[in-house]
């Protein structure tokens, strides 16, 4: 598991309409979203700056045929104004960003599974890729040439000119997600997997987040000076409402019989195989961001069955998922991906 972490405020600052903040990041906390913005709406004015002197050297010295490549690289510009961008950290102890970030110890911070969280980002409908990688801290700014333009190496092209930071930045121990798309989208639940409060974080403000998180099976931590020293470290702390019902996301009604008659099962299989089926939509009827099942089917090999099943999707692209299980030795469902 790969974890990173976004800080968040606490109470007492609020947005130019006068709302609270702490509110906000709540509620979008608990309503399963992220917002992303574009690098013109981050704190740093620097943001994207790259030395690309060779490209525009080259287009201004050869006017007459670098007509392309100057719609390439202002296409290319163009396309990273747009790109939206997740800015986590790979350290919830870090005191600085705790200042900065945390409401000065008021605010929170939220643990997610990277892996979990790009995996859920495929499924929202302006995405169609996501790349994440820590970003580089150099004294000089990034030089882009004419290599960037026909590149395969996405990650060092979106380095060059949105992972590069100065120096001065370092301590942020910053790792991004970079999405086609902007603004607030849903992601997968369980990719929250944690929640850190400041040292400085009232009771109410716990409280709060935890009745909000409830029945999600989150760890908790609070913030704790560690003695005769100015560093900080996160105490485990109980969840006040560990007894409360399991956090359902979605939930697909679903006849199984249903589904396999319109595969391409045979009846021998469907009275061999019928409770596993059940077994496996039982154990995928809660995923988010499927709205339907369409069938279950199996295709066989020298090995073991593969049980398949199609659901629809609410977001439309991918407009189809596919789950897949096999059996293992001890004839126990398990699933693949």
């Amino acid at each position: 598991m790969r974890n990173c972490y976004k800080y968040r405020g606490g109470i007492g600052v609020f947005d130019k309409d006068g709302k609270s903040i702490f509110d906000r990041d709540v509620n979008t906390l608990a309503n399963n979203q992220i917002y992303l913005p574009t690098k013109s709406e981050l704190n740093d004015p620097t943001e994207g700056f790259c030395n690309d002197y060779k490209i525009i050297s080259l287009i201004e010295a050869f006017k007459q045929f670098s007509g392309d490549v100057k719609k390439q690289y202002q296409e290319l510009l163009e396309k990273f104004a747009q790109i939206g961008i997740y800015s986590l950290s790979n350290n919830v102890t870090n005191e600085l960003l705790w200042a900065y970030y945390g409401g000065g110890h008021t605010g929170f911070a939220i643990e997610y599974d990277i892996d979990i969280l790009k995996e859920s980002l495929n499924y929202n409908e302006k995405f169609q890729a996501i790349f994440d990688f820590d970003v580089d801290y150099s004294r000089n700014v990034p030089i882009a040439d004419l290599t960037i333009l026909h590149s395969k190496d996405i990650i060092q092209t979106l380095k060059t000119f949105l992972g590069t930071k100065s120096l001065s930045w370092k301590h942020e121990e910053e790792h991004r997600l970079i999405v086609e798309g902007k603004g607030l989208f849903d992601i997968d639940y369980r990719a929250i997997t944690g929640i850190y409060f400041g040292y400085r974080m009232q009771k109410e403000q716990i409280d709060h987040i935890m009745d909000a998180m409830k029945g999600r099976g989150l760890s908790y931590y609070k913030m704790e000076l560690i003695d005769r020293t100015y560093k900080f470290a996160p105490l485990k702390i109980e969840d006040k409402y560990s007894n409360t019902a399991k956090y359902v996301a979605n939930c697909i009604d679903y006849d199984v019989d249903e589904l396999l008659r319109n595969s391409c099962v045979s009846e021998e299989e469907i009275l061999l195989y019928r409770d596993k089926f059940i077994e496996a939509l039982e154990s995928i009827k809660n995923e988010p961001y499927i709205k339907d099942f369409y069938i279950a089917t199996m295709a066989s090999d020298s090995k073991e069955p593969l049980l398949k099943i199609f659901a629809n999707t609410a977001k439309g692209i991918p407009p189809v998922r596919e789950f897949n299980f096999r059996l293992n030795d001890k004839g126990e469902l398990y699933r693949i991906k």
